[in-house]
């Protein structure tokens, strides 16, 4: 099959393009044709691809800019590849997608959304609805990313497209096998090696990383030989940095992006996610595929799908600093919960490998009717 997906910059380095990258790299070796078209950025991709994916860049400024230029772009190429299914890595894409569809009827439209039903952005608030409403009515399957999120849109929407729950991939297949627990099958970073407990994402408002800070005074007081590490860069960092300076906090890291995250997990010795609204989280699964137990706030959407309370990890309700402060407080001072909780973490990462989330994409597209003569 020839399959488009369809993002908005592959420029960026975030969890959404990690996905997608491992999606497409995936599919490529499962023989089919695969292409990206990245509608903001020039290149190259922030994540580096499988060489037989096309990747094509719309150079669009913005989501609203070039409109007509963009559509323009977008339909030379679809007349070009006559690709059987255009998604959407984004709902907010729907805007442009429904009139491609429009124009380009044999190809199967699908919407892949990354944030959950209540997620607004700050910029372009409103549109998101606008876009959950035209894929609704004119998609033909929109897929997200946990059971939760599943249920948000069947409770709140009247859908007349169909709907599916499709997890993300962990990157980390094949680190783990299933069933074994013995210290050799643990990352050779152990635990209490490192002393650093991690966080890692953009520096938004949306990745709560504010309220870590909070959080963290407190755990370093009582573990002054402990560090935190965040590894990303955001709109937020100067606000940080300055929250870190008043709480008077010694042990903080900003660690900047970088491709080499896995160097960070393998030198930690458990996650933390502080985030107040999630997609599915996909530091989570990477945390996870490394060993580390995750601390992480309940917050819609998804979080609960991974996160076991008391199993791999614990779950503190939304915004309670003072819970999240004792839990990582407790994975700190109990070094046997750590450890087993860094083996079920390993074991539940497995659930979520390359091949069994290629597996149920491809029992998705072959559900629909074939679009194009081959």
């Amino acid at each position: 099959m020839k399959i488009a997906f369809f993002s908005g910059n592959m420029e960026h380095g975030g969890g959404t393009e990690r996905v997608l990258s491992i999606l497409a790299g995936g599919l490529t070796s499962r023989g089919h044709e695969v292409m990206i078209f990245s509608l903001t950025g020039k290149g190259p991709s922030f994540y580096e691809l499988d060489e037989r994916v096309k990747l094509f860049w719309i150079g669009s400024k913005t989501l609203k800019s070039d409109i007509v230029s963009n559509l323009k772009k977008l339909s030379c190429i679809m007349k070009d590849e006559k690709p059987d299914f255009l998604i959407d890595v984004d709902i907010i894409l729907g805007f442009y997608s429904v009139l491609l569809k429009a124009r380009f009827p044999k190809t199967h439209w699908i919407s892949w959304e990354h944030f959950n039903y209540f997620y607004e952005f700050d910029i372009n608030r409103g549109l998101r609805k606008i876009a959950r409403f035209i894929v609704s009515r004119f998609s033909e399957c929109l897929v997200v990313l946990s059971d939760e999120d599943k249920k948000y849109y069947l409770d709140n929407m009247r859908l007349k497209c169909r709907i599916e729950r499709i997890y993300n991939p962990t990157p980390c297949e094949g680190k783990v096998i299933i069933g074994q627990s013995e210290d050799k099958e643990l990352p050779e970073n152990g635990y209490r090696a490192k002393k650093t407990v991690l966080a890692v994402g953009r520096l938004t408002r949306q990745k709560g990383f504010d309220m870590l800070l909070k959080s963290w005074k407190p755990v370093e007081k009582k573990h002054p030989d402990w560090n935190l590490k965040i590894v990303g860069d955001g709109e937020e960092k100067d606000n940080l940095l300055e929250e870190a300076d008043k709480l008077g906090l010694k042990n903080v890291e900003f660690a900047g992006q970088t491709k080499d995250v896995e160097r960070y997990y393998q030198n930690a010795d458990f996650f933390v996610l502080s985030s107040r609204n999630e997609g599915f989280a996909m530091v989570v699964l990477e945390a996870m595929g490394h060993g580390l137990p995750v601390v992480a706030f309940d917050c819609k959407a998804g979080v609960r799908e991974t996160v076991a309370d008391g199993f791999n990890g614990y779950l503190v309700p939304l915004g309670n600093i003072k819970a999240l402060a004792r839990r990582m407080d407790k994975l700190i001072s109990d070094e046997d919960k750590c450890r087993d909780f860094g083996k079920n973490a390993m074991m539940t990462s497995n659930l979520f490998s390359p091949s069994k989330i290629l597996d149920e994409w491809e029992k998705l597209f072959t559900s629909f009717p074939s679009s194009y003569p081959s």
